[in-house]
């Protein structure tokens, strides 16, 4: 007999977006340029030119992946990003979409995996999406984001 118990990947959507690491998030986008074509007028920053935030984004897209670039602007926010072993620069983390993230939570929980990063307390939201980093501690390390997009 089939066991029906849901589980972690029947939740799962796919892959949202592989954020990395940068030094300089200008230099950063004309080598992705360079390397992977993109066009710098398609790219999305944020914050917009012009508004002071602890951290910069640049998100793109390349053979349908997205990818998200990230430059620490605030030095306990650089600090912060430095205590992963990927902090010094490429792969951060790994995002997935996934829908039910208050179950998907509960599922993890029940393995002992549980919020951590920048959002400790759990889920926050952010216009449609409500996403979530888990605890490197309790993934072997791996920093992962999950994030559930309303329809």
């Amino acid at each position: 007999m089939r066991n029906i118990a849901a589980t972690i990947q029947d939740y799962f959507l796919g892959l949202q977006h592989i954020g990395y690491v940068v030094d300089d998030l200008e230099t950063s986008l004309a080598e992705f340029a360079q390397i992977y074509g993109v066009d710098l007028t398609s790219v999305r920053l944020e914050p917009e030119a012009g508004v002071d935030s602890p951290s910069r984004f640049a998100f793109f897209s390349v053979a349908g992946t997205e990818f998200e670039l990230i430059e620490a602007c605030d030095p306990d926010l650089k600090a912060l990003i430095e205590t992963y072993p990927s902090g010094a620069g490429g792969i951060n983390h790994t995002a997935w979409r996934v829908r039910e993230l208050d179950k998907v939570m509960s599922l993890l929980a029940d393995k002992g995996i549980v919020p951590g990063h920048v959002t400790p307390a759990g889920p926050v939201t952010f216009g449609n999406k409500t996403l979530v980093y888990l605890d490197p501690k309790t993934t072997g390390g791996h920093l992962i984001e999950l994030i559930e997009i309303a329809e």
